[in-house]
Protein backbone atom coordinates (compact mmCIF):
# COMPACT_ATOMS: atom_id res chain seq x y z
CA UNK A 1 0.00 0.00 0.00
CA UNK A 2 2.71 2.55 1.08
CA UNK A 3 4.31 1.25 -2.03
CA UNK A 4 1.19 2.10 -4.19
CA UNK A 5 0.69 5.66 -2.33
CA UNK A 6 4.71 6.98 -3.41
CA UNK A 7 3.91 5.67 -7.17
CA UNK A 8 0.98 7.93 -7.23
CA UNK A 9 2.70 10.93 -5.87
CA UNK A 10 5.87 10.17 -7.85
CA UNK A 11 3.38 10.16 -11.25
CA UNK A 12 1.30 13.34 -10.17
CA UNK A 13 4.65 15.41 -10.02
CA UNK A 14 5.58 14.04 -13.16
CA UNK A 15 2.41 15.51 -14.69
CA UNK A 16 2.52 18.86 -12.86
CA UNK A 17 5.85 19.39 -13.61
CA UNK A 18 5.26 18.77 -17.73
CA UNK A 19 3.46 21.90 -18.24
CA UNK A 20 6.77 24.14 -16.78
CA UNK A 21 9.02 21.92 -18.78
CA UNK A 22 7.15 22.66 -22.01
CA UNK A 23 7.59 26.23 -21.30
CA UNK A 24 10.96 26.31 -20.98
CA UNK A 25 12.37 28.07 -24.34
CA UNK A 26 15.40 25.95 -26.00
CA UNK A 27 18.55 27.33 -25.95
CA UNK A 28 19.24 29.79 -28.55
CA UNK A 29 21.51 28.86 -31.41
CA UNK A 30 25.23 29.40 -31.19
CA UNK A 31 26.36 32.46 -33.26
CA UNK A 32 29.11 30.80 -36.26
CA UNK A 33 31.17 33.67 -36.39
CA UNK A 34 34.83 33.35 -37.34
CA UNK A 35 37.14 33.22 -34.58
CA UNK A 36 40.49 34.71 -36.45
CA UNK A 37 41.79 38.41 -35.65
CA UNK A 38 43.91 40.76 -37.46
CA UNK A 39 48.25 39.22 -37.29
CA UNK A 40 48.72 42.67 -35.88
CA UNK A 41 46.09 42.19 -33.08
CA UNK A 42 46.64 38.36 -32.64
CA UNK A 43 49.21 37.75 -29.83
CA UNK A 44 50.08 34.09 -28.13
CA UNK A 45 51.20 35.49 -24.58
CA UNK A 46 48.94 35.67 -21.36
CA UNK A 47 48.83 38.24 -19.12
CA UNK A 48 50.72 35.95 -16.59
CA UNK A 49 53.56 35.27 -19.05
CA UNK A 50 53.99 39.39 -18.82
CA UNK A 51 51.37 40.36 -21.71
CA UNK A 52 50.30 44.27 -21.86
CA UNK A 53 46.85 45.23 -20.86
CA UNK A 54 44.60 44.49 -23.89
CA UNK A 55 44.47 48.22 -24.80
CA UNK A 56 47.99 48.64 -25.39
CA UNK A 57 47.43 50.18 -28.86
CA UNK A 58 44.27 52.44 -28.14
CA UNK A 59 44.84 55.92 -29.64
CA UNK A 60 47.30 55.27 -31.45
CA UNK A 61 47.91 56.39 -35.19
CA UNK A 62 48.77 53.20 -37.71
CA UNK A 63 51.66 54.97 -39.71
CA UNK A 64 53.62 55.87 -36.26
CA UNK A 65 53.10 52.21 -35.90
CA UNK A 66 54.66 51.55 -39.04
CA UNK A 67 57.35 53.83 -39.12
CA UNK A 68 58.55 51.87 -35.70
CA UNK A 69 57.94 48.58 -36.34
CA UNK A 70 60.32 49.21 -39.35
CA UNK A 71 62.57 50.58 -37.08
CA UNK A 72 62.83 47.82 -34.79
CA UNK A 73 65.54 45.94 -34.19
CA UNK A 74 66.76 43.02 -35.46
CA UNK A 75 69.55 42.38 -33.50
CA UNK A 76 68.36 43.89 -29.51
CA UNK A 77 71.00 44.96 -28.05
CA UNK A 78 70.55 42.83 -25.00
CA UNK A 79 68.26 39.97 -23.47
CA UNK A 80 66.23 43.05 -21.68
CA UNK A 81 65.04 44.43 -25.19
CA UNK A 82 64.64 41.26 -26.43
CA UNK A 83 62.44 40.27 -24.03
CA UNK A 84 60.68 43.70 -24.60
CA UNK A 85 59.97 42.73 -28.14
CA UNK A 86 58.76 39.78 -27.30
CA UNK A 87 55.99 41.00 -24.64
CA UNK A 88 55.11 44.11 -26.58
CA UNK A 89 54.57 42.57 -29.86
CA UNK A 90 52.98 38.99 -28.99
CA UNK A 91 50.66 40.53 -26.25
CA UNK A 92 47.17 40.27 -27.90
CA UNK A 93 45.27 43.94 -28.29
CA UNK A 94 42.65 45.65 -30.72
CA UNK A 95 44.26 46.96 -33.24
CA UNK A 96 44.37 50.37 -33.88
CA UNK A 97 41.67 52.18 -35.72
CA UNK A 98 42.29 52.50 -39.48
CA UNK A 99 44.86 49.53 -39.32
CA UNK A 100 45.33 47.82 -42.68
CA UNK A 101 46.56 44.16 -42.84
CA UNK A 102 50.40 45.57 -43.94
CA UNK A 103 50.30 47.16 -40.16
CA UNK A 104 50.10 42.82 -39.04
CA UNK A 105 52.78 41.98 -41.67
CA UNK A 106 55.25 44.39 -40.41
CA UNK A 107 54.73 43.10 -36.80
CA UNK A 108 55.48 39.87 -38.41
CA UNK A 109 58.56 40.81 -40.14
CA UNK A 110 59.81 42.18 -36.85
CA UNK A 111 59.50 39.29 -35.16
CA UNK A 112 60.95 36.85 -37.40
CA UNK A 113 63.92 38.99 -38.05
CA UNK A 114 64.88 39.24 -34.24
CA UNK A 115 64.43 36.09 -33.78
CA UNK A 116 60.93 35.17 -32.62
CA UNK A 117 60.09 33.01 -35.57
CA UNK A 118 58.04 30.42 -34.11
CA UNK A 119 56.14 32.92 -32.76
CA UNK A 120 55.77 34.56 -36.10
CA UNK A 121 54.52 32.01 -37.63
CA UNK A 122 52.13 30.73 -35.23
CA UNK A 123 50.57 34.49 -35.30
CA UNK A 124 50.19 34.34 -38.80
CA UNK A 125 48.11 30.77 -38.94
CA UNK A 126 45.74 31.29 -36.07
CA UNK A 127 45.14 34.97 -37.50
CA UNK A 128 43.40 36.64 -41.01
CA UNK A 129 46.74 37.61 -41.86
CA UNK A 130 46.03 37.65 -45.93
CA UNK A 131 49.18 35.57 -47.39
CA UNK A 132 48.92 37.95 -50.49
CA UNK A 133 49.63 41.05 -48.73
CA UNK A 134 53.93 41.77 -49.20
CA UNK A 135 54.72 42.49 -45.81
CA UNK A 136 53.52 38.97 -44.54
CA UNK A 137 54.74 37.18 -47.19
CA UNK A 138 58.00 38.87 -46.80
CA UNK A 139 57.84 37.86 -43.18
CA UNK A 140 56.91 34.48 -43.94
CA UNK A 141 59.02 33.89 -46.99
CA UNK A 142 61.92 35.12 -44.11
CA UNK A 143 60.92 32.46 -42.07
CA UNK A 144 60.88 29.91 -44.81
CA UNK A 145 64.85 31.24 -45.55
CA UNK A 146 65.87 30.46 -42.18
CA UNK A 147 64.23 26.97 -41.88
CA UNK A 148 66.04 26.39 -45.57
CA UNK A 149 63.37 25.81 -47.48
CA UNK A 150 64.02 28.21 -50.55
CA UNK A 151 61.46 26.71 -52.53
CA UNK A 152 58.49 27.89 -50.35
CA UNK A 153 60.03 31.40 -50.30
CA UNK A 154 60.42 31.67 -53.73
CA UNK A 155 56.63 30.19 -53.99
CA UNK A 156 55.31 32.98 -52.21
CA UNK A 157 57.54 35.54 -54.42
CA UNK A 158 55.95 33.93 -57.26
CA UNK A 159 51.95 34.09 -56.03
CA UNK A 160 52.57 38.10 -55.19
CA UNK A 161 49.92 40.20 -56.38
CA UNK A 162 51.45 43.54 -55.45
CA UNK A 163 54.63 45.03 -53.87
CA UNK A 164 56.93 42.57 -56.41
CA UNK A 165 59.55 45.55 -57.01
CA UNK A 166 60.06 45.62 -53.76
CA UNK A 167 63.91 45.43 -52.69
CA UNK A 168 63.30 42.14 -51.09
CA UNK A 169 61.78 40.47 -53.41
CA UNK A 170 63.55 41.50 -56.05
CA UNK A 171 66.54 39.92 -54.00
CA UNK A 172 64.44 37.04 -53.44
CA UNK A 173 64.00 36.60 -57.41
CA UNK A 174 68.18 36.16 -57.92
CA UNK A 175 68.45 33.36 -55.34
CA UNK A 176 65.50 31.54 -56.86
CA UNK A 177 66.69 31.93 -60.53
CA UNK A 178 69.96 30.49 -59.44
CA UNK A 179 68.80 27.90 -57.56
CA UNK A 180 66.60 26.87 -60.63
CA UNK A 181 69.43 27.11 -62.53
CA UNK A 182 68.62 30.21 -65.05
CA UNK A 183 71.36 31.91 -64.97
CA UNK A 184 70.34 34.75 -67.27
CA UNK A 185 67.79 35.73 -65.44
CA UNK A 186 69.95 35.87 -62.16
CA UNK A 187 72.33 38.19 -63.92
CA UNK A 188 69.67 40.49 -65.43
CA UNK A 189 67.82 40.74 -61.90
CA UNK A 190 71.54 41.11 -60.12
CA UNK A 191 72.34 43.66 -62.41
CA UNK A 192 68.66 46.13 -61.75
CA UNK A 193 69.14 45.65 -57.85
CA UNK A 194 73.66 46.90 -58.16
CA UNK A 195 72.66 49.65 -60.95
CA UNK A 196 69.72 51.25 -58.82
CA UNK A 197 72.25 51.44 -55.84
CA UNK A 198 70.25 48.51 -54.00
CA UNK A 199 73.01 45.94 -52.77
CA UNK A 200 75.22 46.24 -49.77
CA UNK A 201 78.60 45.18 -49.81
CA UNK A 202 77.34 41.71 -48.44
CA UNK A 203 74.79 41.54 -51.11
CA UNK A 204 77.14 42.09 -53.73
CA UNK A 205 79.50 39.39 -53.27
CA UNK A 206 76.88 36.69 -52.48
CA UNK A 207 74.53 37.35 -55.26
CA UNK A 208 77.31 37.83 -57.71
CA UNK A 209 78.78 34.34 -56.14
CA UNK A 210 75.31 33.39 -57.00
CA UNK A 211 74.90 34.50 -60.74
CA UNK A 212 78.28 32.85 -61.36
CA UNK A 213 77.92 29.92 -59.71
CA UNK A 214 81.11 29.98 -58.22
CA UNK A 215 82.30 30.56 -54.56
CA UNK A 216 83.70 34.20 -53.31
CA UNK A 217 87.67 34.34 -52.77
CA UNK A 218 86.79 35.57 -49.03
CA UNK A 219 83.94 34.27 -46.30
CA UNK A 220 81.32 36.82 -45.94
CA UNK A 221 79.69 37.25 -42.73
CA UNK A 222 75.64 36.67 -43.33
CA UNK A 223 73.36 39.27 -41.85
CA UNK A 224 69.82 38.44 -42.83
CA UNK A 225 67.83 35.79 -44.42
CA UNK A 226 69.03 36.53 -47.57
CA UNK A 227 72.40 36.14 -46.95
CA UNK A 228 72.09 33.10 -45.20
CA UNK A 229 69.87 31.25 -48.39
CA UNK A 230 73.03 32.17 -50.26
CA UNK A 231 75.80 31.16 -48.21
CA UNK A 232 73.28 28.07 -48.06
CA UNK A 233 73.02 27.39 -51.40
CA UNK A 234 76.94 28.16 -51.99
CA UNK A 235 77.91 25.57 -49.23
CA UNK A 236 80.27 28.05 -47.71
CA UNK A 237 81.93 27.50 -44.19
CA UNK A 238 79.84 29.18 -41.72
CA UNK A 239 82.32 29.48 -38.80
CA UNK A 240 81.59 31.74 -35.39
CA UNK A 241 83.74 34.42 -36.20
CA UNK A 242 81.61 35.46 -39.24
CA UNK A 243 78.37 35.24 -37.00
CA UNK A 244 79.16 38.79 -35.74
CA UNK A 245 76.23 41.36 -37.94
CA UNK A 246 74.03 38.40 -37.70
CA UNK A 247 70.21 39.23 -36.76
CA UNK A 248 68.49 37.24 -34.59
CA UNK A 249 66.13 34.99 -36.99
CA UNK A 250 69.36 33.98 -39.06
CA UNK A 251 71.92 32.83 -35.55
CA UNK A 252 68.85 31.04 -34.52
CA UNK A 253 68.66 29.29 -37.60
CA UNK A 254 72.64 28.90 -37.31
CA UNK A 255 71.87 27.15 -33.97
CA UNK A 256 69.56 24.79 -35.19
CA UNK A 257 71.37 23.69 -38.28
CA UNK A 258 72.29 20.43 -37.73
CA UNK A 259 74.44 19.92 -40.82
CA UNK A 260 76.69 23.03 -39.40
CA UNK A 261 79.99 22.26 -36.96
CA UNK A 262 78.90 22.34 -32.99
CA UNK A 263 81.11 25.15 -32.52
CA UNK A 264 79.23 27.12 -35.01
CA UNK A 265 76.22 26.88 -33.41
CA UNK A 266 76.66 27.04 -29.70
CA UNK A 267 78.26 30.67 -30.96
CA UNK A 268 75.60 31.06 -32.54
CA UNK A 269 73.14 29.89 -29.53
CA UNK A 270 75.23 32.14 -26.97
CA UNK A 271 74.38 35.09 -29.10
CA UNK A 272 70.87 34.84 -30.01
CA UNK A 273 70.16 34.41 -26.31
CA UNK A 274 71.79 37.58 -25.52
CA UNK A 275 69.39 39.06 -27.85
CA UNK A 276 66.52 37.49 -25.80
CA UNK A 277 65.96 35.38 -28.72
CA UNK A 278 66.83 32.05 -27.32
CA UNK A 279 64.83 30.55 -23.57
CA UNK A 280 66.80 28.53 -21.21
CA UNK A 281 64.82 25.98 -22.25
CA UNK A 282 66.36 26.00 -25.90
CA UNK A 283 70.35 26.38 -24.80
CA UNK A 284 69.54 23.47 -22.84
CA UNK A 285 68.28 21.20 -25.52
CA UNK A 286 71.04 22.38 -28.10
CA UNK A 287 73.77 21.75 -25.22
CA UNK A 288 72.35 18.45 -24.50
CA UNK A 289 72.14 17.09 -27.93
CA UNK A 290 75.37 17.96 -29.11
CA UNK A 291 76.99 14.57 -29.46
CA UNK A 292 80.20 14.44 -26.96
CA UNK A 293 81.87 11.22 -25.86
CA UNK A 294 81.76 10.34 -22.31
CA UNK A 295 85.23 10.26 -21.61
CA UNK A 296 85.56 13.78 -22.86
CA UNK A 297 82.85 14.68 -20.62
CA UNK A 298 84.73 12.91 -17.59
CA UNK A 299 87.51 15.53 -18.78
CA UNK A 300 85.51 18.65 -18.57
CA UNK A 301 87.00 19.84 -16.11
CA UNK A 302 91.02 20.03 -17.73
CA UNK A 303 89.26 21.91 -20.75
CA UNK A 304 89.39 24.64 -18.40
CA UNK A 305 92.51 25.05 -18.74
CA UNK A 306 93.78 24.20 -22.21
CA UNK A 307 90.58 24.72 -24.14
CA UNK A 308 88.92 27.87 -22.34
CA UNK A 309 87.25 29.59 -25.33
CA UNK A 310 86.23 26.86 -27.13
CA UNK A 311 82.26 26.15 -27.52
CA UNK A 312 83.12 22.90 -27.18
CA UNK A 313 84.37 23.39 -23.51
CA UNK A 314 80.79 24.87 -22.52
CA UNK A 315 79.16 22.07 -23.50
CA UNK A 316 80.71 19.19 -21.90
CA UNK A 317 80.76 21.11 -18.90
CA UNK A 318 77.09 21.53 -19.18
CA UNK A 319 76.99 17.79 -19.42
CA UNK A 320 78.82 17.24 -16.77
CA UNK A 321 77.58 19.29 -14.29
CA UNK A 322 73.76 17.76 -15.33
CA UNK A 323 75.59 14.54 -14.23
CA UNK A 324 75.83 15.42 -10.53
CA UNK A 325 72.34 14.90 -9.66
CA UNK A 326 73.33 12.92 -6.39
CA UNK A 327 73.15 14.86 -2.99
CA UNK A 328 77.07 14.10 -2.37
CA UNK A 329 78.07 15.53 -5.62
CA UNK A 330 76.86 19.26 -4.43
CA UNK A 331 80.03 20.61 -3.18
CA UNK A 332 81.94 19.45 -6.70
CA UNK A 333 78.40 20.91 -8.68
CA UNK A 334 79.48 24.22 -6.98
CA UNK A 335 82.82 24.46 -8.04
CA UNK A 336 81.82 23.36 -11.40
CA UNK A 337 79.17 25.72 -12.42
CA UNK A 338 82.05 28.42 -10.95
CA UNK A 339 83.97 27.38 -13.29
CA UNK A 340 81.56 27.52 -16.39
CA UNK A 341 80.85 30.98 -15.33
CA UNK A 342 84.16 31.75 -14.98
CA UNK A 343 85.33 31.27 -18.21
CA UNK A 344 82.68 32.96 -19.97
CA UNK A 345 84.55 36.15 -21.55
CA UNK A 346 82.54 38.06 -23.73
CA UNK A 347 78.84 39.12 -22.72
CA UNK A 348 76.52 36.85 -24.95
CA UNK A 349 78.71 33.83 -23.57
CA UNK A 350 78.40 34.69 -19.40
CA UNK A 351 74.56 35.17 -20.35
CA UNK A 352 74.13 31.96 -21.77
CA UNK A 353 75.69 30.34 -18.81
CA UNK A 354 73.73 32.50 -16.22
CA UNK A 355 70.58 31.01 -18.36
CA UNK A 356 71.83 27.49 -18.25
CA UNK A 357 72.56 27.29 -14.66
CA UNK A 358 69.68 29.91 -13.33
CA UNK A 359 67.77 26.56 -11.13
CA UNK A 360 71.00 25.09 -10.30
CA UNK A 361 71.51 28.26 -8.75
CA UNK A 362 68.52 28.51 -6.80
CA UNK A 363 69.11 24.62 -5.68
CA UNK A 364 72.34 25.96 -4.18
CA UNK A 365 71.10 28.68 -1.94
CA UNK A 366 71.94 27.65 1.69
CA UNK A 367 75.27 25.22 0.13
CA UNK A 368 78.80 26.06 1.69
CA UNK A 369 80.54 27.56 -0.97
CA UNK A 370 84.06 29.42 -1.40
CA UNK A 371 83.79 33.51 -1.31
CA UNK A 372 84.56 33.35 -5.03
CA UNK A 373 81.86 31.04 -6.03
CA UNK A 374 78.79 32.95 -4.05
CA UNK A 375 80.24 36.33 -5.82
CA UNK A 376 80.57 34.48 -9.46
CA UNK A 377 76.61 33.00 -8.50
CA UNK A 378 75.55 36.02 -7.64
CA UNK A 379 76.81 38.01 -10.46
CA UNK A 380 74.58 35.03 -12.76
CA UNK A 381 71.76 35.56 -10.72
CA UNK A 382 71.78 39.26 -11.89
CA UNK A 383 72.10 38.58 -15.47
CA UNK A 384 68.87 37.05 -15.22
CA UNK A 385 67.30 39.50 -13.16
CA UNK A 386 66.70 38.20 -9.71
CA UNK A 387 68.31 41.13 -7.39
CA UNK A 388 67.09 39.48 -4.07
CA UNK A 389 68.77 36.37 -5.07
CA UNK A 390 72.03 37.72 -6.30
CA UNK A 391 72.00 39.96 -2.52
CA UNK A 392 71.73 36.72 -0.79
CA UNK A 393 75.12 35.05 -2.45
CA UNK A 394 76.64 38.42 -1.83
CA UNK A 395 75.71 37.92 1.74
CA UNK A 396 77.24 34.69 1.76
CA UNK A 397 80.59 35.66 0.27
CA UNK A 398 81.74 37.31 3.46
CA UNK A 399 79.61 35.88 6.14
CA UNK A 400 79.24 36.85 10.04
CA UNK A 401 82.91 37.96 9.92
CA UNK A 402 82.18 40.67 7.19
CA UNK A 403 84.43 42.16 4.55
CA UNK A 404 87.54 41.50 6.84
CA UNK A 405 87.43 37.49 6.15
CA UNK A 406 87.96 38.56 2.58
CA UNK A 407 91.22 38.94 0.49
CA UNK A 408 91.88 42.73 -0.79
CA UNK A 409 90.86 41.38 -4.23
CA UNK A 410 87.58 39.66 -3.53
CA UNK A 411 86.74 42.77 -1.23
CA UNK A 412 87.46 44.67 -4.77
CA UNK A 413 85.40 42.40 -6.37
CA UNK A 414 82.53 42.54 -3.98
CA UNK A 415 82.40 45.70 -3.95
CA UNK A 416 82.02 46.25 -7.77
CA UNK A 417 79.42 43.84 -7.72
CA UNK A 418 77.67 45.35 -4.91
CA UNK A 419 77.42 48.38 -7.48
CA UNK A 420 76.51 46.38 -10.20
CA UNK A 421 73.81 45.34 -8.32
CA UNK A 422 72.56 49.02 -6.98
CA UNK A 423 71.83 49.01 -10.86
CA UNK A 424 69.59 46.39 -11.04
CA UNK A 425 67.82 46.56 -7.77
CA UNK A 426 68.53 49.65 -5.83
CA UNK A 427 67.13 48.66 -2.22
CA UNK A 428 68.71 44.84 -2.34
CA UNK A 429 71.95 46.31 -2.93
CA UNK A 430 71.53 49.23 0.11
CA UNK A 431 70.57 46.47 2.66
CA UNK A 432 73.66 44.77 1.12
CA UNK A 433 75.43 47.28 1.96
CA UNK A 434 74.50 48.07 4.80
CA UNK A 435 75.43 44.83 6.32
CA UNK A 436 78.79 44.57 4.41
CA UNK A 437 79.78 47.77 6.02
CA UNK A 438 80.34 49.55 2.72
CA UNK A 439 78.72 52.97 1.13
CA UNK A 440 77.04 52.84 -2.54
CA UNK A 441 78.23 55.23 -5.22
CA UNK A 442 78.04 54.91 -9.25
CA UNK A 443 80.84 52.69 -10.26
CA UNK A 444 80.41 54.19 -14.08
CA UNK A 445 78.16 55.46 -16.03
CA UNK A 446 75.49 52.61 -17.23
CA UNK A 447 77.18 53.36 -21.15
CA UNK A 448 75.05 53.08 -24.91
CA UNK A 449 72.54 49.94 -24.68
CA UNK A 450 71.81 50.08 -28.16
CA UNK A 451 73.61 49.49 -31.59
CA UNK A 452 74.12 50.60 -34.67
CA UNK A 453 76.09 49.10 -37.74
CA UNK A 454 75.85 52.23 -39.58
CA UNK A 455 75.41 56.19 -39.81
CA UNK A 456 72.38 57.58 -37.82
CA UNK A 457 69.90 58.60 -39.44
CA UNK A 458 69.10 62.02 -37.69
CA UNK A 459 65.25 62.38 -39.32
CA UNK A 460 64.39 58.92 -37.89
CA UNK A 461 65.82 59.15 -35.02
CA UNK A 462 63.53 62.29 -34.35
CA UNK A 463 60.63 60.79 -35.79
CA UNK A 464 61.19 58.00 -32.87
CA UNK A 465 61.61 61.05 -29.99
CA UNK A 466 58.21 62.43 -31.41
CA UNK A 467 56.32 58.82 -30.71
CA UNK A 468 58.13 58.60 -27.63
CA UNK A 469 56.45 61.77 -26.26
CA UNK A 470 53.55 61.45 -28.20
CA UNK A 471 52.78 58.08 -26.39
CA UNK A 472 53.72 59.09 -23.41
CA UNK A 473 51.48 61.94 -23.69
CA UNK A 474 48.42 60.33 -24.68
CA UNK A 475 49.36 57.52 -22.47
CA UNK A 476 49.67 54.61 -25.58
CA UNK A 477 51.88 51.80 -24.34
CA UNK A 478 52.16 50.31 -27.01
CA UNK A 479 53.40 52.85 -28.67
CA UNK A 480 55.82 53.47 -26.18
CA UNK A 481 57.05 50.52 -25.96
CA UNK A 482 57.74 50.26 -29.63
CA UNK A 483 59.65 53.60 -29.41
CA UNK A 484 62.35 52.23 -26.76
CA UNK A 485 62.91 49.27 -29.36
CA UNK A 486 63.15 51.65 -32.41
CA UNK A 487 65.43 54.38 -30.46
CA UNK A 488 67.39 51.49 -29.66
CA UNK A 489 68.52 51.01 -33.32
CA UNK A 490 67.94 54.59 -34.49
CA UNK A 491 69.66 56.88 -31.87
CA UNK A 492 73.35 57.95 -32.78
CA UNK A 493 76.55 55.55 -30.94
CA UNK A 494 76.73 57.00 -27.78
CA UNK A 495 74.21 59.44 -27.64
CA UNK A 496 72.46 60.45 -24.06
CA UNK A 497 69.61 61.11 -25.13
CA UNK A 498 69.19 57.84 -26.80
CA UNK A 499 69.60 56.17 -23.76
CA UNK A 500 66.70 58.44 -22.30
CA UNK A 501 64.16 57.63 -24.38
CA UNK A 502 64.60 53.86 -24.62
CA UNK A 503 64.72 53.89 -21.09
CA UNK A 504 61.70 56.63 -19.99
CA UNK A 505 59.79 54.62 -23.44
CA UNK A 506 60.04 51.40 -21.28
CA UNK A 507 58.75 53.04 -18.50
CA UNK A 508 55.80 54.51 -20.01
CA UNK A 509 54.95 50.95 -21.58
CA UNK A 510 54.62 49.48 -17.53
CA UNK A 511 57.61 47.70 -18.42
CA UNK A 512 60.25 49.26 -15.46
CA UNK A 513 61.46 46.06 -14.17
CA UNK A 514 62.85 45.76 -18.07
CA UNK A 515 64.21 49.36 -18.13
CA UNK A 516 66.52 48.36 -14.51
CA UNK A 517 67.85 44.99 -16.02
CA UNK A 518 68.36 46.93 -19.01
CA UNK A 519 70.76 49.67 -16.79
CA UNK A 520 72.68 46.72 -15.18
CA UNK A 521 73.22 44.77 -18.71
CA UNK A 522 75.30 48.03 -19.74
CA UNK A 523 77.27 48.02 -16.80
CA UNK A 524 78.16 44.60 -17.12
CA UNK A 525 79.31 44.45 -20.68
CA UNK A 526 81.72 47.19 -19.59
CA UNK A 527 83.12 44.24 -17.22
CA UNK A 528 84.11 41.63 -20.33
CA UNK A 529 87.32 44.45 -20.96
CA UNK A 530 88.72 43.47 -17.52
CA UNK A 531 91.48 41.19 -17.05
CA UNK A 532 91.44 38.85 -14.07
CA UNK A 533 94.63 38.82 -11.83
CA UNK A 534 96.93 36.06 -12.87
CA UNK A 535 97.52 34.41 -9.66
CA UNK A 536 93.66 33.35 -9.20
CA UNK A 537 92.47 29.75 -9.64
CA UNK A 538 90.36 29.07 -12.76
CA UNK A 539 87.26 28.64 -10.52
CA UNK A 540 87.82 32.41 -8.84
CA UNK A 541 89.70 34.19 -11.54
CA UNK A 542 87.04 36.15 -13.11
CA UNK A 543 85.01 36.95 -9.57
CA UNK A 544 88.21 37.86 -8.03
CA UNK A 545 88.92 40.72 -11.44
CA UNK A 546 85.19 41.74 -10.90
CA UNK A 547 85.13 45.29 -10.13
CA UNK A 548 88.56 46.09 -11.09
CA UNK A 549 89.68 47.77 -14.54
CA UNK A 550 92.89 47.04 -16.54
CA UNK A 551 91.26 49.80 -19.49
CA UNK A 552 89.32 52.86 -19.93
CA UNK A 553 86.15 50.80 -21.01
CA UNK A 554 85.70 48.84 -17.60
CA UNK A 555 84.35 49.51 -14.60
CA UNK A 556 85.98 51.46 -12.21
CA UNK A 557 84.48 50.65 -8.28
CA UNK A 558 84.23 53.58 -6.77
CA UNK A 559 82.59 52.28 -3.69
CA UNK A 560 84.93 52.37 -0.52
CA UNK A 561 84.68 50.22 2.75
CA UNK A 562 83.27 52.32 5.37
CA UNK A 563 84.27 51.85 9.05
CA UNK A 564 81.65 50.61 11.20
CA UNK A 565 81.51 52.62 14.36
Amino acid sequence: MALFRKTLLFLAGAVAAAPVAAQIAPPAPVEQTSLARDAFATGVLARAEGALDSGLWKGAQPATLSRLLDAAPARPAGPSLGEAMRRILLSPGDAPDGAGPDLGGRKLLALARAGFVDEARTIASISSAPRGDPHVGEALATADLYSGDVQAACRRNAGLSSGRDETFWVKLRVICYAAAGERDAADLTYGLLRDRGLLDEADEILLNALVAGAAPKTPVAPENALHLAAVRALQLPLAPGLLEKADGGTLKAVARDETLEPATRIAAATRAAAMGAMSAGDLAALYGAVPADVADVAQAGARIATHPDDPMTDVLLYKSIAGMTAPEFMRDKAARIADALSIADSFPRAYAAALLYQNDLKALEGALVAPGEAMRFAEARMAVGDGDGAARWLGAAFGADGLSSLGEDQKMAFIGLADLLAALDPVAAKLLAERAGVALGASAPAGAVHARGGEADAQLFAAVVDAAFDAALRDIPGQAGLAALAASSAAPEGDPVGDVVIGQSLRAAGLSDLRRRMQFEAAWKARFSETPPASAGPGEAAAAGAGASSGDGGLLPRLKPRSRP
